[in-house]
């Protein structure tokens, strides 16, 4: 804990709001678990969306850091972090770059591009920050710019783009976006992806799984993978996430939804796409 942070809403409510409701749902054994089960995938590249920690401490850090390093070590670069609200809690957290210090490999600019092989490239966009007591993310001029600039390049180049982000800018009617928890500027960032029209957007924030395709933006298709680490009565809000085929073309196969059984067995299943 930062004593020095006391004064901060979040430094006290948040690990209140751990102990009554959030430490029921998070078994930490369930970490280790879904690690195993995305080695035992043996995929080509993995994406992380964000949320390694709770409150944005050192020590949540460094077990993310030794979590995640038989990934690394197998992947490289094409495993793909971007932060999440959570991982920079703070204004102090975020001004003294504990996140960056910790996890170097984390990708923490505005936006970052990855190019997969000759036609295909993944882009990660990152619209966390601290706020006192909200979980808000916020989209700024200068995001928008350079996402809108990186699209058009690529685009020109003739690549199909993957784009990853914390968080969505559209959710299903039945899981409404509290004014405390959305993006700020959704609608903004909701317009670069309608120009630029990336085959898929990979978020998190949402603690459930969903595939869908949006009206707003019919060309790409919002993939939401859940918690890996999350225990719960819904199959969907379940530990688990996501995997697929990826074609050069921009086309999604396979689309797979992995579940823990909160034991030691993973269930897989087909994933039907729902347009919004």
């Amino acid at each position: 804990m930062m004593w020095s942070e006391l004064y901060y809403p979040k430094r006290w409510l948040g690990p209140l709001n751990l102990l009554l409701h959030r430490s029921k749902f998070f078994p930490p054994a369930y970490r280790q678990a879904a690690m195993d089960a995305i080695l035992a995938e043996e995929p080509d590249v993995a994406v992380f969306t964000g949320d390694f920690s709770s409150f944005s401490l050192k020590s949540e850090f460094e077990q993310a850091d030794e979590l995640f390093a038989p990934l690394r070590e197998k992947l490289g670069e094409r495993l793909f972090a971007i932060p999440g609200n959570h991982d920079v809690y703070t204004t102090r957290v975020a001004r003294r770059r504990v996140l960056e210090n910790s996890l170097p490999w984390v990708h923490t600019d505005l936006v970052t591009r990855l190019d997969l092989n000759d036609r295909l490239s993944l882009l990660g966009v990152n619209h966390s920050c601290p706020f006192l007591i909200a979980s808000n993310g916020k989209v700024t001029p200068e995001a928008q710019e350079r996402l809108r600039a990186m699209f058009d390049v690529l685009n020109a180049e003739g690549r199909t783009v993957l784009l990853a982000g914390h968080y969505p800018y559209i959710s299903p009617p039945e899981f409404p976006e509290a004014n405390n928890h959305k993006l700020l500027g959704d609608d903004e960032l909701a317009q670069v992806v309608k120009e630029g029209a990336p085959a898929v957007y990979m978020h998190g924030h949402h603690h459930i799984r969903w595939a869908v395709r949006p009206r707003i933006t019919p060309e790409t298709l919002c993939l939401n993978c859940g918690s890996v680490s999350m225990k719960h009565a819904r199959p969907d809000k379940q530990a688990g996430f996501l995997s697929w085929d990826q074609q050069d073309d921009g086309e999604v196969r396979n689309l797979t939804a992995h579940t823990y059984d909160g034991k030691s067995a993973w269930a897989k299943s087909p994933v039907d796409v729902r347009v919004i």
